[in-house]
C-alpha cells in the first residue's frame, strides 16, 4: 500500500525540495508536517493554500494532491 500524499510526496522531489524545506516555506513546524503526512492529523485550509504556493501547484489541482479518493477510511 501507498503512503498517504504519494503525490504530494511527488511534487516535493519535482520541485527538488525537502518535506522540511516545504514546510518552513509554508510557515509550518517540522513536526507539523511530518504529523500531516503521515495521515495522523488532517491538513488546515491554510496549510493546504500555503503548500500549494510553495510547490505552484493550482488550485484546480488541490483534490489531485491534498485528498486521497483511493484510501481507506
Amino acid at each position: 500500500m501507498r503512503k498517504p500524499f504519494y503525490n504530494l510526496r511527488v511534487r516535493f522531489a519535482q520541485c527538488e525540495m525537502s518535506q522540511n524545506e516545504v514546510a518552513r516555506a509554508a510557515g509550518m513546524a517540522s513536526s507539523t508536517m511530518t504529523a500531516r503526512m503521515q495521515g495522523k492529523q488532517p491538513f488546515d485550509a491554510w496549510q493546504i493554500e500555503a503548500i500549494a504556493t510553495a510547490l505552484q501547484i493550482p488550485v484546480e489541482e488541490y483534490g489531485k494532491y491534498f485528498f486521497d479518493h483511493k484510501r481507506a477510511v
